[in-house]
């Protein structure tokens, strides 16, 4: 990671209490993060989310809940700035290379250069919340087995 800066404006804090509600009742993100608009627009920005609360209710009827809440929870200013939403599965490969990098807890806005999206022409993006999802209380993790020889 090539640096981490704090990010304290109110769209960063009016997107951090999103997640934190978001998560409350619908559960953890894996990743939440706004990425500048591919446009060059300045000012304007595509959410990406990943959950498993989405993987399971599909990424299509994911966009309306996410948008209900982006309504209830941003000034009419700052939902302008969200040009799009992105809901990823927990599995994509943008997800997981985002999520080895780094790790944000919701609640704090980070400005950051990585190289999973540098790779993918992403120059920097702010993390609202990345984090491995957690094993399901009711599956317990299988010993591996490794055949010799």
């Amino acid at each position: 990671m090539a640096f981490k800066t704090l990010v304290t404006n109110g769209f960063a804090q009016q997107l951090t209490e999103l997640v934190q509600t978001m998560e409350a009742s619908k559960g953890p993100f894996t990743l939440a993060m706004l990425v500048p608009s591919e446009w060059g627009l300045a000012d304007k920005w595509n959410l990406v989310v990943s959950a498993k609360w989405i993987d399971k209710e599909g990424l299509e009827p994911a966009i309306p809940t996410i948008t209900s809440s982006l309504l209830d929870h941003l000034s009419k200013i700052n939902v302008g700035k969200i040009q799009r939403i992105s809901p990823m599965s927990t599995k994509d490969s943008i997800v997981n290379d985002v999520i080895e990098e780094v790790d944000v807890t919701p609640g704090t806005a980070y400005r950051v250069q990585l190289f999973a999206l540098n790779m993918r022409g992403i120059e920097e993006a702010i993390i609202l919340a990345a984090r491995r999802p957690s094993v399901s209380p009711n599956r317990q993790p299988q010993p591996v087995r490794a055949r010799r020889g």
